[in-house]
């Protein structure tokens, strides 16, 4: 845990928000570079990056609250200055926003999620290297011979105090016991599925794979992650969490949807509109 990544005096760079405002940058920027590389680059600017950033925090805000806060949260929005960050609202958030730019800037959205869905995996791969420096959205105990297994040191807040209120660890212990690094076994997924997206951009022939990829192969990485985490609330099933829950439904719904549309709107063409999704990409951009 290394929450903050360097000082200067009185001044302090958090890693977390190191991480955000590169995950920021990346995720405003990629898909910039992909629209600048079409034949007909569209009117869409980096301006929707701050859109989606906007939109994106405040749903993981709303949704945090709802899933983790009460109502000394609620009271006069205290929870959008103290309350923590939930991926899937964010992604609610984010595409809220990012479909109200697009309509602003008389762009397509699909082909435009198309463009944006790899770099909001690289983005929120990035995102969790901040997680696990800030010590947050921690893993499960695991055996003390795991080698990449993670102990936290002492702190008011995460692994530690979590060990500590359940009695597995004295309060006067240095370090937690040995958990998962679940945040980095995120990001390596994340990053996989970047480079994963990106080659199915290249190659793809129709709107919306792209996307659709995303969606299933993204709710596949979570639903596996979670099993790894050691503080994500469960939901009703009771043996899957929340986001494991979320997961399967995107993962499922992903999947669907891509054998519907391969078997209807798909069928009988070859590709689409080239005006749409030609894109000029050298094998040294991959």
């Amino acid at each position: 845990m290394y929450p903050t990544l360097l000082s200067w005096g009185e001044l302090r760079f958090h890693s977390y928000t190191v991480m955000m405002t590169l995950a920021f940058l990346i995720g405003a920027l990629g898909p910039n570079w992909l629209n600048m590389r079409r034949k007909e680059p569209y009117a869409a600017t980096p301006a929707g990056g701050i859109w989606i950033f906007i939109g994106g925090i405040a749903g993981a805000k709303i949704y945090w609250v709802f899933q983790y806060g009460g109502w000394d949260d609620l009271r006069y929005l205290q929870f959008f200055l103290t309350g923590g960050l939930v991926f899937f609202g964010g992604l609610i958030g984010g595409i809220i926003a990012g479909i109200a730019y697009l309509k602003y800037a008389k762009t397509p959205v699909i082909p435009a999620a198309d463009m944006v869905a790899p770099f909001l995996a690289f983005a929120h791969g990035i995102g969790r290297i901040g997680c696990f420096l800030n010590g947050c959205c921690w893993g499960r105990l695991c055996s003390e011979g795991l080698l990449w297994g993670v102990s936290f040191p002492r702190a008011s807040y995460g692994p530690f105090r979590e060990q500590v209120r359940k009695g597995l660890i004295d309060g006067a212990a240095d370090f937690s016991l040995p958990i998962h690094p679940v945040q980095l076994y995120e990001t390596l997924g994340l990053f996989v599925l970047f480079v994963v997206l990106m080659i199915i951009y290249k190659k793809h022939k129709h709107t919306g794979v792209v996307s659709l990829s995303y969606i299933t192969l993204y709710g596949l990485l979570r639903l596996t992650t979670e099993g790894f985490r050691g503080e994500s609330v469960r939901s009703v099933f009771g043996w899957l969490t929340v986001s494991q829950t979320i997961g399967l439904a995107m993962f499922v719904t992903g999947g669907l949807l891509f054998l519907l549309f391969k078997c209807t709107i798909w069928k009988d063409r070859k590709s689409d509109d080239a005006s749409e999704v030609t894109v000029v990409l050298k094998e040294s951009d991959l």
